[in-house]
């Protein structure tokens, strides 16, 4: 196997899995039927002679496939997106594109001969045009037996190579490309200079050598916060990958959750512009959660919800964790079964047709004791309504919560779940009371509903169709 495979291999194994899955908020898409605003990317399709029904729009690890209509036609609306490098497949069949925020292209092509017949038209077509003319080759394995020094200045040497070709295509008129493809051709090489110490020991069989200080400074140099780089692939998965590099506390770290932690508490203490550090931490937070799930990420989201503040990359890392989350919104509820003070059992099943209030709570806690007059005023107003008002005891103690029960202190259906049961875990409740709102078909309104106590709760159920 040549070293480049076993490099593949490696970064498929400890990066590929949580980097080369990155997707930036910058790339988020939406399909839409409606006029495409002003600052939307509109690519369009045109196929004669189809040969098959779907064309293929990815970037990342994101595959957008769109069918084509019986004219051969159709569109793909990208919103909220900056700049994007993507392919375009037509059976096996590939082209490359890039756009930028407001641009319209049109591909059109014969399906019978995709390769040789497409036409890209529209402002940036030069561009595309010359990102199918070229194609950016590897370092050679024999290059990672060279002296470090010997390996930059290889590296620097096959950049100003693709340089060269890219300003001979004067393309400086179309937006921010240039820039952008110079970002690209740098750090197309950023994953070999990472590999460095491990293609050296492989190449040059030196099993003593270890990277020195020349190897790490050179890494921070390549470490360029800017954020028009955001945007591409390459530059975010070196800026990820170089933090762990460069985070001499965890460099040794090998399991995944660790490493990313690691690189996560770097990029917070070292990256300088908000902007690079929102979006690098939005990137490992999210791979992290998209691949892994929820469990025991506790620090993750510490580092999270400290820093990331803009609202398009929290949703872009919220809908990775509702993926997980079988308690959030929308889902129908975890189900349970629980005994009255007669020993019937219950389960969601048994208040289908109404709104739930959930009320979880214990005979030894002090807040829940304290919510319970304000549960009864509220169950009092919406005696006539369509909602039960449910307490799931959390209890260990049955008598005491039989004796809680006898008080009449409690409003509506009581009934015994017991600690620790499968209803809690599937909330991750680990403090009560807490409040969860269920609509008449079981699913949840709201996993973390506002108590009795607040006013804000008589107006939301006051708010809930057919109630």
């Amino acid at each position: 196997m040549q070293l480049i495979e076993r490099i593949n291999d490696f970064v498929s194994n400890y990066i590929a899995g949580f980097m080369k899955t990155y997707l930036t908020v910058l790339f988020a898409y939406l399909l839409c039927a409606c006029t495409p605003k002003a600052g939307d990317i509109v690519l369009t399709f045109d196929v004669q002679d189809k040969t098959a029904p779907i064309v293929a729009v990815v970037y990342g690890m994101t595959v957008n496939e769109l069918t084509l209509d019986e004219h051969g036609h159709a569109e793909f609306v990208l919103k909220n997106t900056d700049a994007l490098y993507a392919n375009v497949f037509y059976g096996m069949e590939k082209k490359q594109i890039y756009l930028e925020k407001g641009d319209r292209l049109n591909i059109c092509f014969n399906g019978k001969d995709f390769s040789h017949t497409v036409v890209f038209e529209g402002e940036k077509a030069p561009v595309m045009d010359y990102l199918n003319s070229i194609t950016i080759l590897p370092l050679a394995d024999e290059d990672y037996g060279m002296d470090f020094q010997d390996f930059v200045k290889k590296m620097q040497s096959k950049e100003l190579e693709y340089i060269k070709l890219l300003q001979a295509r004067n393309l400086d008129g179309y937006g921010k490309f240039v820039k952008m493809e110079k970002g690209r051709l740098k750090y197309a090489f950023g994953s070999a200079l990472l590999m460095y110490p491990t293609g050296h020991v492989f190449v040059s069989q030196d099993t003593a050598y270890k990277a020195g200080e020349e190897y790490y400074a050179e890494v921070q140099k390549w470490m360029v916060e800017d954020e028009d780089w955001l945007d591409l692939k390459e530059y975010r998965d070196f800026m990820c990958e170089a933090a762990h590099t460069l985070d001499v506390e965890n460099r040794d770290v090998t399991t995944i959750y660790g490493r990313i932690v690691g690189e996560m508490k770097y990029i917070a203490e070292h990256i300088k512009s908000d902007r690079v550090k929102q979006v690098l931490l939005n990137a490992l937070a999210g791979s992290y959660v998209d691949q892994f799930g929820i469990r025991d990420i506790e620090e993750l989201e510490n580092i999270y919800k400290t820093y990331v503040r803009d609202s398009l990359l929290i949703a872009d890392y919220q809908k990775k964790y509702d993926r997980w989350d079988i308690s959030s919104p929308g889902r129908l509820s975890p189900d349970f079964e629980a005994k009255d003070i007669n020993g019937k059992i219950y389960s969601l099943e048994s208040f289908k047709g109404k709104y739930v209030y959930i009320d979880l709570w214990a005979t030894w806690c002090g807040p829940c004791q304290r919510e319970l007059p304000f549960m009864r005023q509220l169950a009092e107003k919406f005696n006539d309504k369509n909602i039960i008002f449910l307490g799931l005891s959390i209890d260990h103690n049955v008598d005491s919560w039989k004796e809680k029960v006898k008080s009449g202190d409690l409003v509506g259906v009581q009934l015994l779940l017991g600690r620790q049961s499968a209803f809690q875990k599937a909330y991750n409740i680990d403090g009560i009371p807490r409040f969860i709102l269920l609509d008449p078909e079981g699913r949840i309104i709201n996993n973390n509903m506002t108590p009795p106590s607040s006013a804000d709760t008589e107006i939301t159920l006051n708010d809930l169709s057919g109630i």
